[in-house]
């Protein structure tokens, strides 16, 4: 698409390029022109495969970084911020140190920006030092906010953010096209299972993410050990870990699916009979979103912050570590009738929540930061 000279620019500062982010960044250019900065090509949570590198409507800048460490500090932001006078900057996050560099040459120079916050860590203790340095950075250095739900508003107040200049723009990684229009049936399913190599013709209960210990996937695993319905377990995201494969044992209604990329992940989603979230912590979740977008009743543990804004009527939320809420939840989901009403329920949630509702909902104040230049 041919870029209107007289566009808007944003430049929007992160640590890495995520699908979700390049597929946001893609929207704001159908209003703006976008440059994305990054500082990184690795995420040691995740396969070098998932990350994005190239786009067709946006520019993309990767800044100076030899050890291409999560937390670098990349002086060179300060240049990309000097050398693009008129361009509204919007931080990924305030938390990298590339970022607060950024943000504390703002506020130095007078410069206003944006900080873009997907949520925020429950179930982690912070020390007191990180404590205050976090709540100077929000009241101090962050001078506008996009937020992802009602709960990190409340979160980024108390922490001293100003409420009139926190804004909530319903956080997700999917997209409007990948929303399904109605629930796969029972048939639709077996033989999305069939060309999958899948030969489970019962209910299927789905885990996503890295095998890594805050996702907890040990409380899902004995959650389904335990409950009373008939179910198979399949976890997406690796190879099982020696604590895993013990746990198992001789069952055989445990199953290990490893990376799959973003493009055929729904598959696995529209295959399952249930989602559950068992994290210790997540900022906010985003396989949440994924999973409603594909029709799937869900479950999450109450630290997890999507959780809180995307389980209406659609799920259980169960307390963090709590293995007998988590198997009574998994069992009252399961039932069929109830199931197919929560499927239903899914798919309605996962209309407010897509990346073009967050352009629509971030966009008036963008334009009004470019009409006033000083909102």
């Amino acid at each position: 698409m041919q870029k209107d000279v007289n566009m808007n620019k944003l430049i929007v500062i992160t640590s890495n390029i995520a699908p979700y982010r390049l597929k946001w960044c893609e929207e704001l250019s159908k209003h703006y022109e976008v440059t994305i900065v990054y500082t990184k090509d690795h995420d040691y949570e995740r396969d070098d495969r998932w990350l994005q590198k190239s786009s067709k409507s946006c520019k993309i800048i990767k800044l100076k970084n030899d050890k291409d460490l999560y937390d670098a500090l990349c002086f060179d932001v300060i240049d990309v911020i000097k050398e693009n006078k008129d361009s509204l900057i919007i931080f990924d996050g305030y938390g990298p140190k590339t970022n607060l560099l950024g943000l504390l040459y703002c506020k130095l120079t007078g410069r206003h920006s944006f900080t873009n916050v997907d949520g925020y860590a429950l179930g982690e203790k912070e020390s007191k030092i990180r404590d205050i340095v976090k709540k100077n950075v929000i009241s101090h250095l962050c001078d506008y906010i996009f937020c992802s739900s009602e709960s990190t508003k409340k979160h980024l107040i108390s922490c001293g953010a100003k409420k009139d200049k926190v804004y909530v723009h319903n956080f997700s990684s999917i997209t409007d096209e990948r929303i399904l229009k109605k629930p796969l049936s029972y048939e639709d399913k077996i033989s999305l299972r069939e060309k999958l190599g899948i030969d489970t013709k019962g209910k299927i209960v789905l885990g996503v993410g890295a095998f890594i210990p805050r996702k907890r996937f040990e409380d899902l695993i004995e959650a389904v050990i335990n409950c009373k319905s008939e179910c198979d377990l399949y976890l997406l995201g690796g190879k099982p870990t020696e604590e895993y494969l013990k746990m198992i044992g001789d069952r055989t209604n445990f199953h290990f699916i490893d990376f799959v990329l973003p493009n055929e992940v729904d598959q696995y989603y529209q295959m399952a009979d249930l989602f559950v979230l068992s994290s210790q912590t997540d900022v906010w979740g985003l396989v949440l979103n994924e999973a409603l977008a594909q029709g799937l009743p869900s479950i999450s543990s109450d630290n997890c912050i999507a959780g809180k804004s995307l389980i209406d009527g659609n799920g259980v939320v169960y307390r963090t570590g709590d293995i007998k809420e988590l198997t009574d939840a998994i069992d009252y989901c399961l039932d069929d009738e109830r199931n197919k009403e929560m499927s239903i329920r899914s798919l309605e949630i996962s209309h407010n929540f897509t990346i073009e509702n967050m352009v629509v909902l971030q966009k008036p104040y963008i334009d009004e930061y470019f009409s006033n230049r000083k909102i």
